[in-house]
């Protein structure tokens, strides 16, 4: 009776509880409308719901709930490095706007991530919300393809579903798949694992639909990389006569998309190139760059290439606006210095993430999402070494899920502070 009467005079010690109840529903709400491109206020509503339950946390609990993680050091060298780069910028303000928007709002995920989802109930509600987003995001891609008159050997017709194209629909698949991949070693009843099956049967058949082979590319490293990772070699042995049977079957058309699309005004088909033989130039103009002032960057933004190689962009095709590789236009836009500290956050993440699934003395669902973490870095990295879908919803569900990993692995090591 004296607690329950204490909080009646105190409310702020029952805020905590409360508020982060709040907090979690809102996190869930936020990672199910990241991919919806069409309603991005939805977006910026639930992200604002969440630092408003984190800050309300806080005050109940009074004390700041930021829980320190491996990563802090390399993402504030990252983020120096960024800020670094506006010294040099062709445009320190569209820079400034970038970091803010793109690099401090992933860091604001990711830390709210780590703080919120500690507990397997949360990392269990994560999934679930994975599942429900997927499935949707699968029926509406699919009803969206073939309305449209998309076929299995024709890539002129790609599936996007809701995001802002294929290759960001392509990205978000890539993130999700590993997740669906590793639930098959989940504690899951007869039906959990049926309707599991379904909706990664479902994601690969959208990753082929979306015609990226980047996004083939990054699938099959992710599907090996489970297989290998837990020693399921006659798994991996039917998987690689998969993939080359698949290379076989796959009309050449699709293997090889042609490089030649036609004029609007005249019906004459003109170079476009894909991106895939200017890659090779963008290389070549890296290296001379690097070569030269390795340090300076250009400032932080894919749309400072443009700005700063307006020679380049006025002879190369209107798709290469910016390097098409992650790691490229980092290193483009913060030097040497930001390529460093960035591969050093990648590092670390896999480093804590890519374990064998946990042991009977932990809880699974840790090991495992970790583990699936760690998978969908490695994919994220290979697909995005063909263009840079590192920012937007992709940029903000891989700091999701990335603080989601690390912050349930604290969790195993030491009492949380949600339930108390």
């Amino acid at each position: 009776m004296e607690h329950r009467t204490s909080n009646v005079h105190h409310p702020e010690k029952a805020l905590g509880p409360a508020a982060d109840r709040g907090l979690a529903l809102a996190m869930n709400l936020l990672l199910f409308a990241l991919p919806l491109a069409a309603i991005t206020a939805v977006r910026e509503i639930t992200l604002g719901l969440a630092v408003f339950f984190w800050l309300a946390a806080m005050a109940g609990q009074r004390r700041i709930l930021i829980r320190r993680t491996p990563l802090d050091l390399p993402l504030v060298v990252f983020l120096a490095a960024a800020l670094l780069s506006l010294v040099w910028a062709v445009n320190p303000a569209y820079s400034f706007k970038e970091i803010r928007g793109e690099l401090l709002k992933g860091l604001l995920v990711f830390y709210l991530a780590v703080y919120s989802l500690q507990t397997s109930e949360r990392l269990r509600q994560t999934w679930l919300v994975l599942l429900a987003g997927s499935a949707l995001l699968l029926a509406v891609a699919f009803w969206d393809f073939f309305q449209a008159g998309g076929t299995l050997n024709d890539y002129y017709i790609r599936a996007r579903s809701l995001h802002s194209g294929y290759g960001s629909y392509g990205t978000y698949l890539i993130t999700v798949f590993p997740y669906l991949l590793v639930l098959f070693l989940a504690p899951l009843d007869r039906w959990q694992r049926i309707g599991a099956l379904v909706i990664a049967a479902g994601t690969a058949c959208a990753i082929y639909v979306t015609f990226g082979r980047a996004m083939w590319l990054a699938a099959g490293v992710e599907v090996l990389l489970v297989a290998g990772w837990l020693k399921k070699w006659k798994v991996l042995l039917v998987l690689v006569l998969l993939g080359a049977l698949a290379v076989l079957v796959v009309p050449r058309t699709v293997w090889f998309h042609g490089e030649r699309l036609p004029e609007a005004a005249d019906g004459v088909s003109r170079q476009m190139g894909g991106t895939g033989g200017d890659l090779l130039d963008i290389w070549k103009l890296a290296v001379a760059h690097i070569r030269e002032d390795p340090f300076r960057g250009i400032g932080f933004g894919r749309h400072s290439f443009s700005e700063a190689f307006s020679d380049f962009r006025a002879s190369h095709q209107p798709l290469l606006w910016h390097a098409h590789n992650t790691l490229l236009n980092l290193t483009f836009q913060t030097g040497i210095q930001g390529l460093l500290a960035v591969l050093w956050v990648f590092g670390v993440i896999l480093w804590k993430t890519l374990r064998p699934p946990a042991t009977e003395a932990s809880d699974p669902w840790t090991g495992l999402f970790s583990l699936a973490t760690g998978v969908m870095v490695v994919g994220f990295l290979v697909r995005n070494f063909f263009d840079d879908f590192f920012v937007d919803d992709n940029a903000l569900l891989f700091w999701f899920l990335v603080g989601g990993a690390l912050g349930s692995q604290q969790y195993e090591h030491r009492p949380s502070t949600i339930e108390r």
